[in-house]
């Protein structure tokens, strides 16, 4: 029901009819696993600048999204490479991890025969916090950096937030609605007295 971006219309179609993330790990049978990201594209992406959904050029302004701590903690970060708008936006609607709130887990890590994998290189973040968050925060920066264990932090201040939650974008939001949606509120002073964040409706 999503229309696919220009973007990502080059991309291969699974059995279900979603277009295939470019990033994402193919088992020798070319078999996609979505929530395992191929280790060599995400250097590719790294180093070339490409968006990690549908493998081009990225803009000078890109997207990060994930939970609100790797967005708003005063030392969050994102594991996943970034953005176009378009790209993100498709994935924050059709991603079941992001647009389903029935989501039950991962499974490809389980489920992926290493028979089939041999050669192949995958990551699966084990350090996300288990529980999937209520809500998810999208940001545009216009750099990042990369840190010593492979962790991406973007450039603050950021030049565009969204607020998504099950599929869906909220347009209107602040900082205190956004910690109050979410549990794991330890670091709400921190947050709230960073400078460097910068809300953007």
């Amino acid at each position: 029901m999503i229309p696919i971006p220009e973007r990502m219309k080059h991309l291969e179609k699974d059995h279900r009819g979603y277009p295939i993330p470019w990033i994402v790990l193919r088992d020798n049978d070319n078999k996609p696993h979505f929530t395992i990201n191929d280790t060599i594209k995400v250097m590719r992406c790294r180093e070339e600048d490409l968006c990690s959904i549908c493998g081009i050029k990225l803009l000078r302004g890109r997207w990060f999204i994930g939970g609100p701590l790797s967005a708003l903690h005063p030392h969050g970060a994102y594991i996943d490479p970034p953005l176009h708008h378009e790209c993100m936006a498709f994935a924050a609607q059709v991603c079941p991890y992001i647009a389903s709130p029935k989501y039950s887990g991962r499974i490809d890590a389980k489920t992926i025969n290493p028979a089939k994998a041999k050669g192949i290189i995958g990551f699966l973040d084990q350090t996300m916090i288990p529980e999937r968050p209520d809500i998810f925060v999208a940001v545009m920066a216009i750099s990042q950096t990369v840190t010593e264990n492979g962790y991406l932090v973007h450039k603050r201040p950021y030049r565009k937030m969204e607020i998504w939650r099950d599929g869906k974008m909220i347009r209107d939001f602040t900082a205190e609605q956004i910690l109050n949606d979410w549990p794991k509120r330890l670091w709400i002073e921190d947050l709230l007295s960073t400078p460097a964040i910068r809300i953007i409706p």
